[in-house]
């Protein structure tokens, strides 16, 4: 039997510390390049954001898509807005 599965499939996970992704710790570069308290509680904020995120099993994606979903609306056709306006 051929086992068509490749390994290669979970090498694109993403990295991540505690549950958020290795590059949002990259942001506290900002703070190195403009300390001041107010950017240094942005930072942890946005920190305190992504975990909540992955407390919650979502990721920043799946979040955009859900907004974009609650913007369209339920109803999605396969129709362009011309052919429904004239044809339907």
């Amino acid at each position: 039997m051929n086992n068509d599965y490749c390994n290669w499939l979970d090498a694109g996970r993403a990295v991540t510390i505690f549950g958020i992704p290795v590059l949002v710790y990259l942001v506290f570069i900002v703070w190195v390049f403009w300390p001041s308290m107010l950017m240094f509680l942005f930072c942890v904020g946005l920190l305190v954001f992504y975990k909540l995120l992955a407390f919650f099993d979502y990721t920043l994606t799946v979040v955009f898509q859900r907004l974009l979903h609650r913007l369209r609306g339920n109803i999605i056709t396969g129709r362009p807005w011309w052919y429904r306006k004239f044809f339907e």
